[in-house]
C-alpha cells in the first residue's frame, strides 16, 4: 500500500479534489510545533497512527521515509506558502509529524521488528556522483537494503 506517491503537505487550498486532505490557509500563520499538533495536518495525507491501529492486526506494516535534502525541497517550490520562511515552517511542522510518529511507531508491535527504514535520496540520484558504475552500485545497494528491510527473498532487481 502507498500512502502517497507525492511529496507533503502536497496540494493547495483550492485543489479540487475531494479526497484530499488540503493545504490550509491557517498554517501560514502557525509554527513548525502547533502545525505539528494540528488535526488537519495530522491527517494529510493520512492519519498514520491510525492506519497503523486499524490494520496492523490484519497485516504487517513498514514505512519508508524517502529523505529529500531540506535546502532542495524548499528551492523545488519557492512560491509555495507565500514565501520560503512560511514555507519552511509548514514543511518543519511536517517533519515534526513524522518524526513524533516514527519515534513511537520505531518497532512493530506485533513481531518486534524495526517499522521503518530511510532512504536518502541523494544516495538513489545520479547527479550525486561522478560515474555511471557508481550509480548503478548505489541503486542496487538500495534495492538490497529495502528487500532485507521489507523481508523479501530477492535482494536485486534485473532491470
Amino acid at each position: 500500500v502507498m500512502l502517497e506517491w507525492q511529496s507533503f503537505p502536497s496540494g493547495q487550498e483550492e485543489d479540487k479534489r475531494s479526497y484530499r486532505v488540503h493545504r490550509q490557509h491557517k498554517w501560514l500563520s502557525m509554527t513548525p510545533e502547533e502545525i505539528a499538533a494540528d488535526d488537519e495536518a495530522l491527517s494529510h495525507p493520512t492519519n498514520m497512527t491510525e492506519f497503523v491501529e486499524a490494520y496492523s492486526p490484519y497485516a504487517e506494516i513498514r514505512f519508508v521515509v524517502l529523505s529529500r535534502p531540506f535546502l532542495e525541497t524548499m528551492s523545488s517550490h519557492i512560491k509555495y506558502d507565500k514565501n520560503p520562511i512560511i514555507h519552511s515552517n509548514v514543511i518543519r511542522g511536517f517533519l515534526l509529524i513524522l518524526r513524533n510518529f516514527l519515534d513511537v511507531h520505531y518497532v512493530d508491535r506485533m513481531d518486534g521488528r524495526r517499522s521503518w527504514a530511510m532512504v536518502c535520496s541523494e544516495r538513489i540520484m545520479a547527479k550525486f556522483y561522478k560515474r555511471e558504475e557508481d550509480v548503478t552500485a548505489a541503486r542496487a545497494n538500495i534495492i538490497s537494503y529495502l528487500a532485507n528491510f521489507l523481508g523479501w527473498p530477492v535482494g536485486e532487481c534485473p532491470h
